[in-house]
C-alpha cells in the first residue's frame, strides 16, 4: 500500500470549491492507496495476463482539522447534510532546478467514510479533529 504525506502547511486542499485553511502547523495530509493498482493472473505455461484493477485509484485522505474553525464547521456541515460527494484537488508547489512547479492531485467521488472521535478531559485539550475521506480516484498530476 503506498502512502503519501504532504505538509499541510505547504499544501492547497480545495473540496467542493471550498478551500481548507486551519489545518495545524506542522501537521500533514495523508494520502493512502488500499488497492494493489494492477492484478496478475500467471498461467501453468509460464504466461501472465496484467490487468488494471478498476479499484486500483481509490485513495483514502486523512486530514486534521482545528477544533471551532471554518474547517471544522465545513466539515460538520458536511456530515450533517446527509451523504456528501467531494470533488476537488490537493495542491502543493515546489522548486526543481530554480524554477517553480506544482503537484497537483485531482480528488474525485469522495464521501466521509470515518467521522472524528470527540474526546473530553480536564487534562490536555483536544483541540484537532481528524476526518477520512475516501475517494473513487485520485490522480497526481506534476
Amino acid at each position: 500500500m503506498a502512502l503519501i504525506t504532504v505538509d499541510a502547511t505547504s499544501a492547497t486542499l480545495t473540496l467542493n470549491g471550498y478551500a481548507f485553511s486551519s489545518f495545524a502547523e506542522g501537521d500533514f495530509i495523508t494520502l493512502a492507496f488500499p488497492n494493489p493498482h494492477t492484478s496478475r493472473t500467471n498461467s501453468a505455461g509460464g504466461g501472465v495476463s496484467i490487468q488494471e484493477r478498476i479499484d486500483g485509484g481509490v485513495c483514502d485522505m486523512t486530514i486534521r482539522v482545528q477544533k471551532y474553525s471554518d474547517d471544522d464547521v465545513f466539515m460538520n456541515t458536511q456530515i450533517n447534510s446527509g451523504v456528501i460527494v467531494f470533488d476537488g484537488s490537493l495542491k502543493e508547489a515546489y522548486t526543481k532546478d530554480g524554477s517553480d512547479a506544482s503537484e497537483n492531485w485531482s480528488l474525485g467521488a469522495g464521501s466521509i467514510t470515518t467521522k472524528p472521535t470527540s474526546t473530553k478531559n480536564n487534562q490536555d485539550g483536544n483541540a484537532m479533529l481528524e476526518y477520512v475521506i475516501q475517494f473513487r480516484d485520485a490522480k497526481r498530476l506534476i
